[in-house]
């Protein structure tokens, strides 16, 4: 009796779906854990460690020639693409003061005064125009207020005026 387990599935594969075989060539590895794995796998071709069951010598030459061109130029492609990867990351990445001349820092400086005082000179015009319209609104709003409740009162005691004008005359 066989005394292991083996496992034929896919790092992130769900149960139930299916791949296509051009799926399965695409796993769901970092760069990093791939470029290990070939690394690893290059390394152990090259020491002649492995061996094929059944395969002649010729054959099994031919397949690690092919497999060590893969390895090969994945892992050339992985290693510029963590490079890539650190040379935008470094590119994005702020200076700190330390790091600075007294020249750039000075630069710096003036530009987010500047842009301050920019930013203040252009929204202090903007603020006393909202303001002056809502002070317009609030006032109109209030006039339409004091003319509607003087309507209503004038409503309500319709007949006490009346009573009151009937007596003067």
């Amino acid at each position: 009796m066989n005394d292991y387990l083996k496992h034929y599935g896919i790092l992130g594969m769900k149960w139930g779906v299916r791949r296509t075989p051009a799926q399965l060539g695409r796993t769901m590895i970092t760069t990093k854990r791939q470029l290990k794995a070939d690394k690893v796998k290059l390394e152990r071709l090259n020491s002649g460690k492995h061996t094929s069951v059944g395969v002649t010598k010729k054959r099994q030459a031919a397949y690690d020639k092919r497999d060590k061109d893969i390895l090969e130029k994945r892992i050339k492609y992985n290693e510029q693409k963590l490079a890539n990867k650190a040379a935008k990351k470094e590119a994005k990445k702020k200076p700190t003061t330390k790091d600075m001349s007294d020249d750039e820092l000075r630069k710096v400086v003036n530009r987010l005064q500047m842009e301050r005082q920019y930013s203040q000179l252009v929204n202090d015009g903007n603020v006393s125009k909202g303001k002056e319209y809502v002070q317009k609104v609030i006032k109109t709003g209030t006039t339409v207020a004091a003319v509607t409740t003087t309507a209503l009162v004038i409503y309500n005691n319709a007949g006490k005026i009346k009573d009151i004008v009937s007596k003067i005359k």
